[in-house]
């Protein structure tokens, strides 16, 4: 008969309390502590590193944080500089006195008294006997005298030229801007180029040509005449082209057509004929300046429509016949450096500098030759 245990628990814990509870020897608890430290050590260390572990998670979420934070602030950055390098060649045109007429796409207003006008295009202002206007930029103010004519082509972001046709301008440039185009007044005998001055241009009318005078107050600016640097003028000097010689060739005497002789007539003895006349130095230098000033003009065209091919073409045959044109040299790198032709305007910029060592576009031209040399594989 299989011995029952009792079903009551009282009884059942009488009779536990009646066993001996064997006592361990030393070797067992000394193995249990072991056992135990064990086990504390494993949970000790899987906890150290399951917290090391979430750390480095947070880490590395932290730095992809801040790394497309950073990314979303430079592309924001550089939207916002190419917004501002899209307003940096916006000009505005403002009337301070008189009657100011501006031309623009074909279209003329004339500006209220007070009134401003922001050209999107190639502009024409004019100002009346009485009136006085300025013009805007990030780079230079403008301010047009009395009877007036300037033309503001687009500019770009090597340089802002000004046409003036007639009349006065005084121009002051930042100095301190951190635009770096040139500011150029081109006018019917000359080009004044400068970086940060205060000066001033007037273009007055003679019998048969005009006259550009040009006067500094700060700074300096550098004059070129028929593509070639002319003069650099300081603060307080004055240049004129008065003396330079004329664009325009002499015109030639016609030579009048004898009438035929009649049938009829008896033959009549030719009148000897006068040696031809071989032009002068005067002449013949001032048949040159007329072509190049042609020339210079038509490729000037084609850069302002936006024809970079076409003004690469046109200023290369023009340094290619007129070697020593400094202008014509500088818009001809500019051009193929806009076209992306590094290697070819870094040579003519090479070029440039080996012939005009302190001409008025050098820095531009060291620039753009140690840039393409650096860019060149070694």
């Amino acid at each position: 008969m299989s011995k029952r245990f009792p079903s009551q628990p009282d009884e059942l814990l009488r009779r536990w309390g009646t066993q001996v509870v064997p006592v361990d020897t030393a070797e067992r608890a000394e193995q249990r502590r072991a056992q135990v430290v064990d086990a504390l050590s494993r949970s000790i260390r899987q906890n150290a590193e399951r917290k090391l572990q979430a750390s480095r998670v947070r880490r590395l979420a932290g730095l992809g944080l801040a790394a497309s934070v950073a990314l979303g602030l430079g592309i924001a950055l550089h939207a916002k500089s190419r917004v501002q390098e899209a307003g940096q060649v916006a000009t505005t045109v403002a009337e301070l006195q008189g009657a100011v007429v501006v031309s623009e796409s074909g279209q003329s207003r004339v500006l209220s008294h007070g009134s401003s006008l922001t050209l999107h295009a190639v502009g024409e202002i004019e100002t009346a006997a009485d009136a006085q206007a300025e013009i805007h930029s990030p780079k230079s103010l403008v301010h047009l005298g009395p009877a007036t004519k300037l033309t503001v082509p687009q500019s770009t972001r090597v340089e802002e030229r000004y046409r003036l046709a007639l009349g006065r301008v005084d121009v002051s440039v930042d100095k301190d801007s951190k635009i770096t185009r040139s500011v150029v007044i081109e006018t019917p005998n000359a080009e004044v180029v400068v970086h940060g001055t205060v000066f001033a241009v007037g273009v007055s009318p003679r019998a048969e040509h005009t006259v550009t005078d040009v006067s500094v107050t700060r700074g300096s600016v550098w004059v070129l005449a028929n593509g070639a640097q002319v003069a650099v003028l300081g603060p307080g000097q004055h240049w004129s082209s008065e003396n330079q010689p004329a664009l325009a060739p002499p015109a030639l005497p016609a030579v009048a057509q004898l009438p035929e002789p009649e049938a009829s007539a008896a033959p009549v003895e030719s009148p000897p004929r006068a040696p031809r006349r071989e032009p002068t130095a005067a002449e013949v230098k001032a048949s040159a300046l007329a072509e190049q000033g042609h020339m210079f003009q038509d490729a000037i065209d084609a850069r302002n429509r936006g024809d970079d091919p076409r003004a690469v073409e046109l200023f290369t045959r023009l340094v290619a016949r007129y070697p020593s044109y400094e202008e014509a040299e500088v818009q001809l790198f500019r051009a193929q450096k806009r076209l992306g032709q590094t290697a070819a305007a870094a040579a003519v910029a090479r070029r440039y500098l080996a012939q005009h060592p302190q001409g008025f576009a050098h820095e531009e031209a060291r620039s753009l030759a140690l840039s393409a040399a650096a860019q060149q594989p070694r």
